[in-house]
Formats: structure tokens, C-alpha cells, sequence
């Protein structure tokens, strides 16, 4: 999680990107390293756009489907004997230290990464003040198919960040 700090940290010290104006952005595993990112990382960046991440690895585990589930402990860890670790590494154990604006998009029928995962990030994010919006893909699972989907995820991000970094 520390590469995405490491790299916009780097970035700002060799004068390439403004620290005024630092996003962060990512798609499924990025969505959640977005989300992680500005959980522990606040100081670095102003904004983010998490797209079908995970927010919490037991709500993943309990609602991904089996197959997803089985693969992602030998990726990340394994959600009973590791409980523990992936407490730790799950953005909602930290959401009290969110400070800057987040949009979440997720599909409305994603089975591998549950929409919950973005809800409750979002909901969490607004009961503490922080602006939060969720855009939710109707028709749409973990990869967005239709082209009106994808430009208005894009349309989305891109007025988000702009909004908030411009």
C-alpha cells in the first residue's frame, strides 16, 4: 500500500505533480488501494475516485462469490485465520482518518467486488462530513460493458476530480 504514497510522494519531490492538486484513482484491486491510500495516507492526496473496491475485507469475504472468495485468500489472506491482519488493512478500520472527497462507481450487479463495498465506504465518508458520492452503474457487474456506462463513469470521474483538484 505504501507504493502509492511512495510514488506520489516521489512525484511531488521531483516537481512532476502538484501536492495541491494530488488524486489518487483505481479500478478493483486499485479501487481498493484508492481507498486505502486515503485512509492512511491523507496528507498526500486531495481527492479520489475508487471504482468496484473493496472497503472492508470481511464484508468482501461474506458477500463475493465462493470462487472470488478462494482466490483472493491466496492473494491477500485468509479470512479466518488472518482475520486480524485483514482487519487491519481494510479501509473502513480507518475511515475516521478520511479527510478529503471520495466518488465511488460501482456496477449494480457485481458479484466479485458486492456494491456494498462502495455504500458503506460512502456512507461512513458522509456521517463523518467528508463529501462522498457513489455512482451506480445500472445494468452493469464488475467490468462495464456498455459504452454509455463507460462514459459516464468516466464523464463522473473526470468532473469529480476536476471539481476537487482544479
Amino acid at each position: 500500500m505504501d507504493d502509492v504514497a511512495d510514488c506520489a510522494a516521489h512525484a511531488v519531490a521531483l516537481g512532476y505533480a502538484d501536492p495541491l492538486r494530488l488524486g489518487v484513482m483505481g479500478r478493483s484491486y486499485g479501487g481498493y488501494l484508492t481507498m486505502a491510500s486515503l485512509v492512511r495516507h491523507q496528507e498526500l492526496f486531495r481527492a479520489g475516485v475508487a471504482v468496484c473496491g473493496m472497503s472492508d475485507f470481511d464484508t468482501f469475504f461474506a458477500g463475493t462469490e465462493p470462487w472470488i472468495a478462494q482466490s483472493a485468500a491466496a492473494k491477500y489472506a485468509h479470512p479466518q485465520r488472518d482475520r486480524e491482519l485483514l482487519l487491519a488493512l481494510s479501509p473502513m478500520s480507518r475511515i475516521d482518518q478520511l479527510r478529503v472527497p471520495v466518488l465511488t462507481v460501482h456496477g449494480e450487479h457485481d458479484t466479485h467486488v458486492p456494491p456494498t463495498e462502495s455504500e458503506q465506504f460512502v456512507r461512513a465518508a458522509r456521517e463523518r462530513g467528508v463529501p462522498a458520492r457513489l455512482l451506480t452503474l445500472k445494468d452493469e457487474g464488475h467490468e462495464f460493458l456498455r459504452a454509455d456506462s463507460r462514459r459516464l463513469y468516466r464523464r463522473a470521474s473526470a468532473d469529480w476530480l476536476e471539481r476537487h483538484l482544479g
